[in-house]
């Protein structure tokens, strides 16, 4: 396994802390709730990285974040892709 840089670890944290909170939530409201929990996690999964200007050097906060969103597309693809199985 490849070794994390601290940017890395903490977005990839973020998004396991937000979804398990976000899932809770959904679980707890309902129908409803969880058509809107399963719309803001498709959002959520499609956080752009600086591709309207390529030249910038990400910084801190958005290495951040784009490590979160990816680790959010990760788990909704393997999601989807156990829904299908099943």
């Amino acid at each position: 396994m490849t070794s994390l840089t601290p940017q890395e670890l903490e977005g990839r944290l973020n998004a396991h802390r937000e979804l398990m909170i976000e899932m809770l939530s959904a679980m707890i409201g309902g129908e409803v709730t969880i058509t809107a929990f399963l719309k803001k996690l498709r959002d959520d999964a499609t956080f752009k990285d600086n591709e309207e200007d390529p030249g910038v050097i990400p910084e801190t906060a958005f290495a951040i974040e784009n490590a979160a969103a990816r680790e959010v597309r990760a788990i909704l693809e393997a999601a989807k892709a156990r829904a299908s199985i099943s």
